[in-house]
């Protein structure tokens, strides 16, 4: 049987976002394949990073020499040629090859202009890449599986949806030394927002209702690039933002589960991973009433509008919402490497039989 090819790059980065989508989806994928036959290898470049991993008990890991550039225009699609593999590109990594299938997590570049130009005109080449030669795209919300479609003119039946999921927070022991850290942060009393410090997670959004509530605390974690809430300097002097930059798993565990209310006020989102998080530690959580995030969330969180700095907290904090039982039975790493086991098989039955 030919072999199942991971684009596993992505997994040399710190574990956030697409690369926690690759990371939880392979090592489930691991021990389900066990006994079904099936060759799936994770490719990765190999520039002298680690790759972040346990071992791996039937998935074989296989490291390419190459530079940045040329990793997969060239070395990764001939190593996929010379051993008559099938590619699966689980982190928005997109080839020039036919026997393929691939996740676009969003596509945020084609429609929001908050990356530079050669960025932006890189990706619609991938995405136009994706659209010619991928035999079938996935996506992880129905909001960005009819952008796709809009952006790039693939039919709706040929995009699937694969959902993100939570139970990596399960066995997470909250690391309370964070307060130390911040001795300003009074345990069930501030607000917390998650995220990188890109500009459509609309940061800006915490600084400006912060200065118009001082004498409410707010805790911003991962980054500090503090460019990203607007002029560097009046983000600096909003005495009660606290921005402790990146955090572990342990770390952000604890902050969720002490915060008054988890803040998302993100303008364009693939799915949001950090709300679902909160709902996995219990914590409740309000979100910008935008993209996906309210068909992903449905009435377990509170909604407020991004564009709006005098929202009142404490109203929004008080809304009533449903138990988050049906959303995390919902959106599961289990389910997602059930999944790709299903779609793994699929493609490699059909390419044997074709052969």
């Amino acid at each position: 049987m030919n072999p199942i090819v991971i684009n596993g790059t992505v997994l040399c980065d710190n574990i956030t976002g697409i690369p926690r989508y690759v990371y939880e989806t392979v090592v489930r994928l691991d021990k389900l394949i066990e006994g079904t036959g099936l060759d799936v290898r994770i490719a990765y470049r190999d520039d002298g990073r680690p790759i972040h991993l346990p071992e791996l008990k039937n998935i074989r890991l296989v490291p390419l020499k190459a530079v940045k550039y040329f990793y997969n225009l060239a070395v990764l699609p001939a190593y996929l040629r010379r051993t008559h593999a099938f590619y699966v590109g689980l982190a928005s990594d997109m080839l020039l090859t036919k026997r393929s299938v691939t996740v676009l997590h969003d596509i945020r570049p084609l429609v929001m202009d908050t990356d530079k130009g050669f960025f932006r005109f890189k990706f619609r080449v991938q995405c136009l890449s994706t659209k010619w030669f991928a035999q079938r795209v996935f996506t992880v919300s129905d909001n960005q599986r009819h952008l796709i479609s809009e952006k790039l003119g693939i039919p709706l039946d040929k995009i699937g949806i694969t959902y993100n999921g939570w139970e990596h927070m399960k066995g997470v022991t909250p690391d309370e030394s964070i307060f130390d850290k911040m001795p300003g942060v009074v345990k069930g009393e501030y607000y917390y927002a998650l995220g990188s410090l890109a500009k459509h997670k609309n940061f800006k959004w915490i600084r400006e209702v912060a200065r118009r509530n001082p004498d409410k605390t707010f805790v911003v974690a991962g980054g500090k690039d503090l460019r990203a809430f607007g002029d560097d300097t009046e983000a600096k002097d909003t005495h009660n933002v606290f921005y402790p930059g990146y955090v572990s798993d342990a770390e952000n565990a604890a902050l969720m589960k002490h915060c008054k209310l988890f803040l998302h006020p993100a303008v364009f989102e693939g799915f949001g991973i950090p709300p679902l998080e909160a709902l996995a530690l219990g914590a409740p959580i309000a979100l910008a009433n935008a993209t996906c995030l309210p068909e992903l969330y449905g009435d377990t969180a509170r909604y407020f509008d991004p564009y709006d700095y005098d929202t009142d907290l404490d109203k929004l904090a008080a809304q009533p919402v449903a138990a988050p039982d049906e959303v995390l039975q919902k959106y599961s790493w289990d389910r997602t490497a059930n999944f790709w086991l299903h779609e793994i098989e699929t493609v490699s039955y059909t390419h044997l039989r074709a052969h």
